[in-house]
C-alpha cells in the first residue's frame, strides 16, 4: 500500500506569521498534535508540534517551528513511512508532491490501517474492512480471518 491511499488530504496548515495563540486554538479545536507550516503557494517550510509549543518561546509559528522536516511523497510505501516514524521518533510526516503539501500521515493513520486489514488463512489474501470478511474474494473460503498485523520493525 502507498501512503497516498492512507494520508489525510488537504491538512490544516498555518503560515509563519500565524500567532502561537491561533496555532494553539487550531490544535485544540481539531484535536491534532502538529501543523504543517506553508507559504502562500503551499510550499512546505516547516512543522509546528506540541513539543515546539512546550519547549520554545516566541510570538509566531515562525519563531518556534521546526524547519528541518522529513517528508515523503504519495508513492512512498507504508512500510517505509512506518520505519521513518519509529526510527526518528516522530508523530507525523508531511506528504509532498513537487514541493507542495498534498497531505499528512501520522502514526495513528498507520495503526488505523493495521486494524482494518484481514488475512485469509487459506490463500494468504489480505483484505481491508472494519469487520472480518465473510468470504475470501480470491479463494472463496469462508474460514476465519485473522488481523494482518505487521509491525513497523518487521
Amino acid at each position: 500500500m502507498l501512503i497516498g491511499e492512507l494520508m489525510t488530504k488537504d491538512p490544516i496548515t498555518v503560515r509563519e506569521d500565524t500567532s502561537v495563540k491561533e496555532a494553539l486554538r487550531l490544535l485544540s479545536t481539531y484535536q491534532i498534535s502538529g501543523l504543517p507550516v506553508v507559504t502562500a503557494q503551499n510550499s512546505m517550510i516547516g512543522i509546528m508540534s506540541e513539543y515546539d509549543l512546550l519547549a520554545k518561546e516566541g510570538q509566531t509559528v515562525g519563531d518556534i517551528m521546526t524547519r528541518s522536516v522529513i517528508s515523503v511523497t504519495p508513492d512512498t510505501p507504508v512500510e517505509l513511512v512506518s520505519h521513518l516514524l519509529t526510527d526518528h521518533r516522530i508523530r507525523r510526516l508531511p506528504v509532498l508532491s513537487e514541493g507542495k503539501l498534498v497531505g499528512i500521515v501520522s502514526r495513528s493513520d498507520i495503526i488505523r490501517m493495521m486494524s482494518l486489514q484481514w488475512h485469509c488463512e487459506i490463500c494468504g489474501e489480505t483484505l481491508r474492512g472494519e469487520k472480518a470478511p465473510e468470504k475470501c474474494g480470491r479463494c472463496g473460503s469462508n474460514v476465519t480471518f485473522a488481523h494482518a498485523l505487521v509491525t513497523p520493525g518487521m
